[in-house]
């Protein structure tokens, strides 16, 4: 699958920082984006020195910062560039912070046959189911979580669909109907993790623009063609589940675990630190390591490979697809494609309208700030 631009509109060429704040580490990319295209000026990924920098409702602000700092000090270091603090800055985070959800409304006009929906009207219905899908959003993490709603801060809610009697519309007003439906997808995080990355940014001196959900840009790279699939995003301490169908997005959902259980797991049964455990796991998912030692690896991730799928059945239990895309730092792990075979891994040269001047992308563990760069 290629990812192209929707649209040719000329636009002036400008700058911006792509700033992906995950669990293990934070990757940067400086863009330029111009007509259809955007060009990768510098990029840089910074791991954090510890996990678990994100652990409950600590907040490790002074490690992230400087991480933060040193990954976009590194990507300056490759283009000559105006000071990259005064760019705007499109910011995605680890989907453990950053969460997504598709709900689902309905709407019923007892007089929708005989009278056509008015601006007024049509801006009193959507107010009506969006506030109805917060509702239902933040009732659902209530009981999962145990999360208050006056906890939420919304990111975005978003129109995804409409139909009236059956009817995809692309509006409401002026049309007549009597059975509305919604699809809305909704973007959050707990109020004290915003409030805490905007202090961070703010100290480095890090203008936000946009706050991003992978959800969001998918769609737009996409560009609208339909199709199936379902594109798995394998993060480091939790790991997305976006699921398109007809080229719409349908679900969105998020599995607790990713790439540093298995770094763990190294970590735990040969005694070594975990920064050791994570690059061992690297080198035995780019094959670079002796058969021998490959085979012990593989013996000792076996455990963790069987809990995964385990987590990984309860999680899309019923939902089917041939066309399976995965990305994201583990998803060249043997043991993922294992659990999910015949999956395809997104490269960065996968994206036709990426131009990647830096000529260092090579690893899917950029493919979510890329997606990102699609909603620059």
């Amino acid at each position: 699958m290629r990812f192209d631009f929707l649209g040719i509109r000329r636009k002036k060429e400008r700058l911006f920082l792509v700033l992906d704040i995950g669990t293990e580490a934070v990757k940067v990319l400086i863009c330029r984006k111009g007509n259809i295209k955007v060009a990768i000026l510098g990029a840089a990924t910074q791991y954090f020195k510890r996990y678990s920098v994100f652990n409950g409702k600590i907040f490790e602000a002074n490690v992230i910062k400087k991480d933060i700092l040193k990954a976009i000090e590194q990507a300056q270091a490759q283009v000559q560039a105006q000071d990259l603090k005064k760019l705007p800055v499109l910011l995605t985070l680890s989907p453990n912070i950053l969460k997504a959800r598709v709900n689902g409304q309905s709407f019923i006009q007892d007089e929708g046959l005989k009278i056509k929906i008015s601006k007024a009207k049509e801006k009193a219905i959507l107010q009506q189911v969006l506030k109805k899908a917060q509702q239902e959003i933040s009732q659902r993490f209530s009981r999962e979580f145990g999360i208050l709603a006056k906890d939420i801060h919304w990111i975005s809610l978003k129109i995804l669909e409409m139909k009236i009697d059956g009817y995809p519309v692309s509006r409401l007003c002026g049309y007549n109907g009597k059975d509305l439906e919604f699809r809305i997808l909704a973007t959050f995080l707990l109020k004290h993790y915003l409030k805490s990355i905007k202090r961070i940014l703010e100290d480095l001196g890090l203008k936000i623009s946009k706050i991003v959900h992978l959800a969001e840009s998918l769609p737009i790279a996409l560009g609208g063609k339909a199709g199936d699939g379902i594109f798995f995003d394998i993060g480091g301490e939790a790991s997305q589940i976006i699921l398109v169908k007809g080229g719409n997005l349908k679900k969105v959902s998020e599995l607790g675990v990713g790439g540093k259980a298995f770094s763990q797991k190294l970590s735990q049964s040969l005694g070594i630190d975990e920064q050791s455990a994570r690059i061992l796991k690297e080198r035995y998912a780019n094959k670079v390591l002796s058969g021998e030692v490959g085979q012990r690896i593989k013996e000792i991730l076996l455990s963790e490979k069987r809990t995964w799928q385990q987590d990984l059945e309860m999680k899309i239990k019923g939902i089917n697809s041939s066309n399976i895309q995965i990305f994201g730092g583990s998803s060249l792990l043997p043991e993922i494609q294992e659990v999910l075979p015949g999956a395809k891994i997104i490269y960065p040269q996968d994206f036709k309208n990426i131009k990647d001047e830096t000529k260092s992308l090579k690893n899917p563990q950029y493919i979510p700030s890329l997606f990102i760069c699609y909603y620059g």
